[in-house]
């Protein structure tokens, strides 16, 4: 059984870049158009929206008297979204060398420091030609490509393909009833391929070694996720700012006009907030845009089962209603402030023409 493991660590880096940003941004720029898609609808694919993808380099992890050869590269997106591959090319595999490349500390040390130093190279490149500010909360995950007969496979190693997607190394203790209820999700198109989606890792087990598409939807739902958790921390964290600011906002009297800054600073946090995540939400919806209507749009759709893109979505658009709603709020706010400012500035206006109308006739 032969095939290929890729770690994928996702980071987003709040910016946007251009074509021109990308292109020639690190070295050994791959071309993508090279990889053959044989599934139906392959006209579709031109309007896909492939990100610039860059090979970094092999690095060397020897364990007693065996070398293990991974290829390093950096996948960045026009909306922000990045990932790194870790990626081992596996020859006849067993069940026990599978778990090993999953679950060995050594391994997975080693996969950590190789992704975090490839980080650091990506970071420093995008930092030249843009401001990025990289978030604190990113993904991890696991494609696996399986290089055999789908049913042979399935038949030999059922329980071990719905323990990869759940991150499980016991997966002989699973119970046949409940790795059933994981492998009925599989999706086939025919009958040489079958691909699991989990929430810790996808696995295609397909006769053609051609997988590059499925690795990029895999990505692509892993980013969308790491975007959605970015936004609802922001929007969350936003509006309970704003609803503390709020209660210790004087109710009456001068102070009120004395921090008219630091409501209207709200407010346009308020504002630049809700459009870049409407942005956000549109940017990632259009990357899938453009995968046909059957086997990749099918791929995508086993990832939003997986990873409830849909129930995110909800959660995003009720975080922007509450966001909408306390702008709404404050910008009542500071018209109502300012209107009462204007009647005062009117009054004293007239008291002083007044005072001066009275000194005036008077010193007749």
């Amino acid at each position: 059984m032969e095939g290929e493991i890729v770690y994928l660590f996702m980071y987003d880096f709040g910016a946007a870049f251009s074509d021109e940003q990308l292109s020639g941004l690190l070295k050994n720029q791959e071309d993508f158009s090279k990889y053959d898609f044989t599934k139906p609808t392959p006209e579709e694919i031109s309007t896909f929206n492939v990100p610039a993808i860059f090979n970094l380099g092999d690095e060397v992890l020897k364990i007693g008297d065996s070398q293990h050869r991974f290829k390093v590269q950096a996948s960045i997106y026009k909306f922000g979204g990045a990932s790194i591959r870790i990626r081992y090319q596996v020859s006849d595999a067993n069940y026990s060398q599978i778990v090993k490349l999953t679950f060995d500390k050594q391994i997975n040390d080693f996969v950590q420091g190789t992704a975090a130093k490839a980080r650091k190279k990506m970071e420093s490149a995008l930092s030249k030609v843009s401001k990025i500010n990289a978030s604190a909360i990113n993904e991890t995950y696991r494609f696996y490509y399986i290089d055999g007969d789908k049913n042979q496979i399935l038949s030999k190693y059922r329980k071990v393909i719905a323990g990869l997607t759940i991150d499980e190394q016991n997966s002989e203790t699973l119970s046949n009833q409940y790795v059933d209820s994981l492998i009925v999700n599989g999706f086939s198109y025919d009958e040489n391929n079958v691909f699991f989606a989990g929430w810790e890792s996808a696995v295609l087990v397909d006769k053609e070694y051609t997988h590059e598409h499925e690795l990029l939807i895999t990505e692509i739902a892993n980013l969308q996720l790491l975007e959605m958790r970015l936004y609802h921390d922001k929007l969350t964290r936003q509006v309970n700012d704003s609803s503390r600011y709020l209660e210790s906002f004087p109710k009456r009297g001068i102070a009120r006009y004395f921090v008219d800054w630091r409501t209207r600073y709200l407010n346009k946090n308020l504002g630049m907030l809700y459009d870049s995540t409407r942005s956000m939400l549109n940017n990632v919806n259009d990357t899938v845009f453009g995968t046909g209507e059957w086997y990749l749009s099918r791929i995508y759709n086993t990832f939003v089962s997986a990873f409830k893109l849909n129930e995110w979505r909800s959660i995003i658009e009720s975080d922007l209603e509450a966001v909408g709603k306390e702008r709404e709020f404050v910008s009542d706010l500071i018209k109502f402030d300012y209107d009462v400012l204007l009647e005062y500035i009117i009054i004293i206006l007239i008291v002083v023409e007044v005072i001066i109308e009275i000194v005036y006739f008077a010193k007749i």
